[in-house]
């Protein structure tokens, strides 16, 4: 991958100083994922505009959005400090689509991509913050340890403080 450029200042001496030039400290950007090259960004722009003729045209937009948010996992994961694994994370954004694989209205479906692009871009491009993306997925693992916890004895769901 093509490393971004750092801003080198130049060294700063006021006219009426006997100091020798100091110089400021290096800046550096930060790089944002896919979201920075040109090719996200035309894409969740397209994306966000169309709008499908058919449930087929709609349905390779909503696999083109899985893949994306899929392939951006790791670095989502990194950015944020998410504590959950890579595959914990991937079963999430899988099963949210699955609930949603019954939807036949081509409207909703295009809607529902809008709003993922839509997310997907803030994401990338850090306009969320930390613990937004945390309890997104906390939200979704959290309930599968809960249910887990119904499955286990007695005395670990009063210790727990769960019904």
């Amino acid at each position: 991958s093509e490393a971004l450029p750092s801003l080198r200042c130049s060294p700063q001496v006021s006219p009426n100083s006997s100091r020798a030039p100091t110089s400021v400290p290096r800046l550096s950007f930060v790089s944002m994922a896919g979201a920075a090259s040109i090719k996200m960004m035309v894409t969740n722009l397209t994306e966000k505009a169309l709008v499908s003729p058919d449930l087929s045209h709609s349905r390779l937009r909503v696999i083109s959005l899985y893949r994306d948010t899929i392939r951006h996992i790791p670095w989502i994961k990194q950015t944020y400090q998410v504590k959950y694994s890579e595959k914990a994370m991937t079963q999430v954004v899988a099963s949210i689509f699955r609930e949603r694989m019954h939807i036949q209205d081509v409207h909703e479906v295009d809607r529902l991509v809008k709003k993922g692009r839509m997310e997907l871009e803030e994401v990338l491009h850090v306009w969320t913050g930390d613990m937004h993306v945390n309890d997104f997925f906390d939200k979704y693992l959290e309930v599968r340890e809960v249910d887990k916890l119904k499955s286990s004895d007695f005395l670990t769901k009063f210790y727990q403080n769960v019904e």
